[in-house]
């Protein structure tokens, strides 16, 4: 399990680019994504060798981890390769107690279910931890979380509204990282629930208008 967050924090301290996706699908099943894209400074110190084989090399020394603890893996090669990984988690509750990210960098993770309400909440943030030699410091970080529900509450740095998905962003500027994030497990999210509303909205107004118009003038004839 070590072995597995090493890889993460060596891309993370030469540069690179780790996308950490959380996917929460209709039936509360969770889906873990990562893509890694390696930067210049990590090829530069390998400069004999080609990308693809620097990050094939990386995948190879945590292969065995990455399978005992059944993530899917694969290297997309090409002139700009990145590695992909992803696990997939029955529920919530089984994602936040295995999950390498939370469970080695929070505290605590509070986690509770009140009717049709899930809330998952982040207390103490440790992007380094002395006592443990296998750590690395993380000084930046995006967790982007997408939903298939409705979110009532969050904090969340940026939202695309389109997806619902909801981003957590971490730099050298952040003071204390936390992760609010509740939702409502009986509203389904509808990208064209704004637009419909709207649509609705103009055919009021048209229809008012109209309306309106015809009394107008036939108050005019009846005058005349």
């Amino acid at each position: 399990m070590k072995k597995i967050l090493i890889l993460f924090c060596i891309l993370l301290l030469t540069g690179c680019t780790a996308n950490y996706n959380v996917d929460i699908d209709e039936n509360l099943r969770v889906l873990e994504s990562t893509k890694i894209v390696g930067s210049e400074e990590l090829y530069s110190a390998y400069y004999k060798t080609s990308r693809n084989k620097v990050l094939k090399g990386l995948l190879e020394i945590y292969s065995t981890d990455l399978e005992k603890n059944n993530y899917e893996y694969h290297l997309v090669k090409g002139e700009n390769p990145y590695i992909n990984l992803k696990k997939s988690y029955d529920n919530i509750s089984n994602y936040l107690n295995n999950s390498l990210l939370f469970n080695d960098y929070f505290d605590k993770i509070d986690y509770n279910k009140n009717g049709n309400i899930i809330k998952i909440e982040t207390i103490g943030f440790n992007p380094n931890v002395l006592d443990d030699p296998e750590r690395f410091y993380v000084n930046n970080l995006d967790i982007a979380i997408k939903c298939a529900y409705k979110v009532v509450n969050h904090n969340a740095n940026k939202v695309d509204e389109r997806t619902n998905t909801y981003h957590f962003i971490m730099d050298e500027n952040t003071d204390d990282f936390k992760i609010l994030f509740e939702f409502d497990s009986s509203r389904k999210f509808n990208p064209y629930l704004k637009m419909i509303n709207v649509i609705i909205i103009i055919i009021l107004l048209i229809i008012l208008s109209w309306v309106i118009i015809y009394i107008t003038n036939k108050r005019k004839k009846n005058k005349v």
